[in-house]
């Protein structure tokens, strides 16, 4: 009895291995529930498959196949499969809506995976500036609120041009004390939605260099937020036509990112740690400042020259 060979699937080394000595039981009782091995005229050999939650599935495909009488591929199954019902809950999404114009979003920087960010003082600091998680958010409803405001405008060729503000409040490390400190976010941004498939050019943009256009003045008068050809690259997506709605939840946690700064301070009048014992002085005089030094002679033993000469 010939045994089939897959190549370049791993049941092929096994099957090699029993086609020297031919072991019905062995192959039955194969320690691999999920190896299935096939004979020229037999059905393939009933084996159990275990039950996971996911299922991860790798076809071996293309194989050379000697002695077979079917067209079936070989599956192995792995545990896992590919995540279903994205986006996520919290995920910012536009959906296509001809007569809408302006949009309102609410989410969270915990929906956002910016938990590292938020603390009770920034969701302090959220309240007190008059931004709330609206009722409708299930998933961490006490997390620092982000709402994002989007204008919707309408381009040629069916393309759609957001501009919007994303507001926030982040908790990072005080600059000079490394308490917590509340930075508020203000950031603009505009997304250009086309129904083409993006192409980077082979050309690299400097920018625009002064004097190069006579037509266009230096200073612009609003003109230049209009143009679309301004938009970078990266800030355009791909929005096929049947397409009903796209996420742009990694926009809005990047422009986030963005923000983060080393420089952010717990209040302008914050003191500080001090130099030699790392006290917060913020909450008290240390006791460095307590030991009186003896006050270095500027000019070391000849420091009383003068007066020792007057003496003599």
């Amino acid at each position: 009895m010939a045994f089939v060979v897959l190549s370049p699937c791993p049941t092929a080394i096994v099957a090699h291995k029993l086609s020297s000595n031919y072991n019905q039981t062995l192959i039955s009782n194969s320690p691999n529930p999920n190896l299935r091995l096939y004979s020229s005229n037999q059905s393939p050999l009933p084996l159990s498959t275990p039950h996971h939650h996911h299922h991860h599935r790798l076809l071996c495909r293309d194989a050379t196949i000697t002695n077979l009488d079917f067209e079936d591929p070989v599956e192995i199954d792995w545990g896992d499969e590919d995540m279903v019902g994205a986006p996520w809950e919290g995920a910012v999404v536009y959906r296509r809506d001809p007569t809408a114009t302006h949009l309102e979003y609410c989410t969270t920087l915990e929906r956002l995976g910016l938990g590292k960010v938020s603390s009770e003082l920034s969701r302090s600091r959220a309240s007190a500036m008059g931004m709330r998680v609206a009722k409708g958010v299930k998933e961490h409803p006490l997390g620092t609120p982000v709402l994002v405001s989007v204008d919707v405008g309408r381009r040629r060729k069916g393309e759609l041009r957001l501009d919007g503000i994303v507001r926030t409040v982040l908790s990072l490390g005080c600059n000079r004390c490394g308490e917590p400190a509340a930075e508020s976010v203000f950031s603009n941004f505009t997304l250009l939605l086309t129904e083409e498939p993006i192409e980077e050019t082979g050309v690299i943009d400097m920018g625009r260099i002064f004097g190069e256009d006579k037509n266009r003045s230096a200073v612009s008068n609003g003109e230049e937020d209009d143009d679309d050809d301004a938009i970078d690259l990266d800030d355009r997506l791909y929005f096929p036509a049947k397409e009903k709605e796209i996420d742009i939840s990694k926009q809005i946690r990047d422009l986030v990112h963005i923000e983060i700064t080393i420089n952010a301070i717990c209040d302008p009048s914050c003191k500080g740690l001090c130099l030699k014992c790392s006290a917060n002085l913020n909450s008290g005089v240390c006791i460095c400042s307590r030991k009186q030094e003896p006050m270095e002679k500027p000019h070391g033993p000849l420091g009383n020259l003068r007066e020792q000469l007057q003496k003599k």
